[in-house]
């Protein structure tokens, strides 16, 4: 975690044994998978594994250095099929817009209301599963409906939330022909060592038209926007899953439990020293206070880095490693700041 502690970070503390794996397997490439059997073997299991706790079904997909590389690659899929302009919710992460300026397609933010108002069969719409600042969700089901009216189309950015949302949502997640594209990230939950993220897509075919021709390699092709990249995120990723979804007591949906539960413990002994929340159903929350400049400078003066979210407010993240290795430190903080900043 570095030198300074983090208050709101986004930030992984894998497993060791994680780690171990990740420095164990440093020398392959995923952008050659040909030669490295075993490693093409693993990252067809971490695919399926991952795609059956995200989805209870199995999708084709394909790692990537995360949500902002599966951003970028889901939005060229899309304008490849026709689409030039990229509608996102307010909220939305700044790597939907980079994308946008990267591939040369109008970007606009609407409400969705607007969205529904606006889109039309060259727009695609990129709705969030817990909004990076707020942990907020989009409906999605509603524009889903506009949109296969119009013949649009939709990616999902659940880069934090995507691997317990159905737990915590209570919906089983689908993709489809409209609804074709959606990144979530190993490194946040569970916590593989970065960068590891996951593109998952409706159909092989859209898989497919996102590798590039490499006539120098043995398999003639590498996949996403990067060339060489670290084969150690496969073993490592594997490593992590187990220990982190698939061992966790009831399993996902007891992660999903008591992360929300972290979240809901801190909120509600902030409140008691004049902390406002908002956020969720992701357990993120963004935190104001009446002092709130006085006590992001005095947490700053004692060390700590601290995440913003609106504006000023402070942003709260639970994660795995909140848990085990506990978060009560992070109560005790703000509520010092709040006390004496």
């Amino acid at each position: 975690m570095g030198s300074r502690k983090v208050i709101g970070g986004m930030i992984p503390d894998p497993p060791w044994p994680a780690r171990e794996a990740c420095s164990r397997w440093s020398h392959t490439n995923l952008g050659d998978t040909e030669s490295y059997p075993l490693l093409e073997r693993e990252l067809g299991d971490v695919l399926e594994r991952f795609s059956r706790i995200v989805f209870s079904r199995v999708y084709p997909g394909f790692l990537t250095s995360g949500a902002t590389e599966s951003n970028l690659l889901a939005l060229m899929y899309w304008r490849r099929r026709g689409k030039r302009r990229v509608i996102a919710t307010k909220g939305s992460h700044y790597s939907v817009s980079k994308a946008a300026y990267i591939l040369g397609m109008d970007y606009r933010e609407y409400s969705i209301e607007e969205i529904i108002d606006n889109v039309d069969p060259s727009d695609v719409v990129v709705a969030t599963m817990g909004k990076t600042e707020t942990g907020f969700v989009d409906d999605v089901d509603i524009i889903y409906d506009r949109v296969r009216e119009k013949g649009s189309a939709i990616h999902i950015d659940a880069a934090y939330f995507g691997s317990i949302a159905r737990f915590v949502l209570r919906k089983d997640l689908h993709l489809d022909e409209f609804m074709a594209t959606f990144a979530v990230d190993l490194h946040k939950i569970p916590e593989s060592p970065p960068p590891a993220g996951v593109l998952f897509a409706f159909s092989e075919e859209v898989i497919e038209d996102l590798w590039f021709e490499s006539p120098y390699l043995p398999g003639k092709r590498q996949f996403g926007i990067l060339g060489t990249r670290p084969g150690c995120s496969v073993f490592a990723s594997s490593v992590a899953l187990r220990i982190v979804m698939e061992e966790w007591p009831e399993g996902p949906s007891g992660l999903a439990r008591d992360l929300n539960s972290v979240i809901n413990d801190i909120v509600r002994d902030l409140s008691r020293v004049g902390f406002d929340s908002v956020g969720g159903p992701a357990p993120i929350k963004c935190i104001k206070h009446k002092y709130i400049d006085k006590i992001r400078k005095y947490l700053e003066d004692k060390g700590y880095r601290v995440y913003s979210c609106l504006g000023n407010g402070i942003r709260i993240v639970a994660m795995p490693h909140n848990i085990w290795q506990g978060y009560k430190w992070i109560k005790d903080a703000l509520i010092t700041a709040a006390e004496e900043g």
